[in-house]
């Protein structure tokens, strides 16, 4: 069997992953508020890493960072892409993975079987890249509040829509939230546009700190899966 063809990465290494990290820390500090960041045109390997997800692979991951891929995109072609350009090594289970690429999070794990970090290291914990719906008519409407949000200490809340998760992401992330400072961070990826030939995409950050609700004040653990189904 003939090994994958190895792929350029980055036109420009440092400063295409530098737009990349500092996209993720607006998004990470500022919960809710989409980023919209426009990408220089770059391959990507078959599978189901779009270039969204596989431009935030390049600027974050390293030998540090093992890397979890869910089934949709763990094909020989991405594996050999990130090995060369990230030089990461490959967690077989999600609990191992200090990152987790998920394309199809209708068939992810539960939020509980990633890595939460340890009481000492509570940074050592996993982040989530997850494909999803920021923008579509079947977009969910949410809300939430915690650091980061404008005016939170006076209860204000940030409103954001996002759809195509699985029926129980939301009461998962309760419990996530609620074992602060351990537990997951997620970075959603939204599908990318195209400006003058190349990819736009758009990114959402939820860290762990960040508490969720319905758009209509209802709390989402309490409502049953019929209920908040269309938020999915």
């Amino acid at each position: 069997m003939n090994a994958p063809l190895t792929l350029p990465g980055f036109p420009n290494p440092v400063d295409d992953a530098q737009a990349v990290f500092r996209a993720v820390l607006t998004v990470l500090s500022r919960p809710g508020i989409p980023v919209s960041l426009q990408l220089p045109s770059f391959p990507v390997p078959a599978g189901g890493l779009s270039s969204g997800m596989l431009a935030l692979a390049l600027a974050l991951c390293d030998q540090d960072t093992p890397i979890w891929l869910d089934a949709a995109a763990d094909t020989p072609e991405a594996r050999h892409h990130l090995r060369f350009h990230c030089t990461a090594p490959f967690s077989a289970e999600p609990t191992n993975g200090s990152f987790a690429f998920i394309s199809r999070p209708e068939a992810m794990p539960r939020l509980q079987d990633f890595n939460p970090g340890r009481a000492d290291y509570p940074d050592r914990s996993a982040t989530l890249v997850i494909s999803a719906a920021l923008s579509s008519p079947q977009a969910c409407a949410l809300e939430l509040t915690g650091p980061g949000v404008k005016n939170n200490e006076c209860g204000a809340w940030q409103s954001f829509h996002i759809s195509g998760l699985p029926l129980w992401f939301w009461e998962d992330w309760e419990v996530n939230r609620s074992a602060y400072p351990l537990g997951v961070d997620v970075i959603f990826v939204d599908k990318e546009t195209e400006s003058e030939g190349n990819p736009v995409i758009r990114l959402l950050g939820l860290p762990r700190t960040a508490r969720v609700r319905l758009a209509s004040h209802e709390q989402i653990d309490s409502l049953s899966p019929k209920e908040h189904g269309s938020c999915m």
